[in-house]
């Protein structure tokens, strides 16, 4: 009995892998592909997920099996006197994605690289959104900055209670909405609202935007 489980989870973890690795190929995150990827690509590599993941040694720090060398908080975060809820640094539903998208680290730098058996060699940046040393550039439509001032916040700890005639309140439960949005239960972060391995709703939204319907997830108006 004990190795049919074990074998029926290892078949589960071994389809969940070829979902989402299904979901990426076709994406901008795809950086192996000029097709997919065609400002932000390397040549030399097929291996889709290296970017973000490796099977081993892992930085636990940020994320599970996590790649990608990562920085400190450092960001200029919003600020507004309409906003009464506390904001601090991005946390790790966050940080995941400005690892590359705040333009400071090249994309593919990683903790652990690509072998080159069956694999090809690693690859050098190609496309107008990379410059010469695998960075995002500026004028990406990708690059978001440090400045997040700009940006729908992040790094904001989730209290209706602060402003109850403007917010859903939490329910207490992660499979319900607002709570499910929410980084470790807590945290508006950019996963609550994308995910990096799905571009069906466009711009690897979480669910549809139709009629502002994510956003009401949180905002009641």
């Amino acid at each position: 009995m004990k190795r049919v489980l074990f074998a029926t989870l290892a078949i589960l973890i071994i389809m969940a892998a070829a979902v989402s690795l299904a979901g990426v190929i076709e994406t901008k995150h795809n950086f192996t592909s000029v097709t997919y990827s065609p400002n932000a690509f390397f040549y030399g590599t097929r291996q889709v997920c290296v970017f973000c993941h490796t099977t081993h040694n892992g930085d636990q720090s940020i994320g599970a099996l996590w790649n990608h060398e990562n920085n400190p908080p450092l960001y200029q975060t919003y600020n507004s006197s309409t906003i009464d809820m506390t904001i601090s640094q991005p946390h790790d539903g966050s940080l995941v994605c400005l690892t590359c998208h705040d333009g400071t680290i090249a994309v593919n730098s990683l903790n652990n690289l690509p072998g080159p058996e069956g694999a090809g060699n690693y690859g050098t940046p190609g496309g107008s959104g990379l410059d010469a040393g695998g960075k995002l550039t500026s004028s990406s439509h990708a690059y978001v900055g440090t400045d997040l001032t700009d940006d729908h916040p992040v790094g904001v700890t989730y209290d209706a209670s602060k402003d109850p005639t403007g917010f859903v309140s939490k329910t207490g439960n992660g499979q319900l909405y607002p709570d499910k949005l929410l980084d470790d239960g807590l945290y508006v972060e950019c996963s609550s609202c994308h995910n990096p391995h799905d571009d069906t709703y466009t711009n690897f939204l979480i669910e549809s935007n139709e009629n502002s319907n994510l956003c009401t997830r949180c905002h009641t108006k």
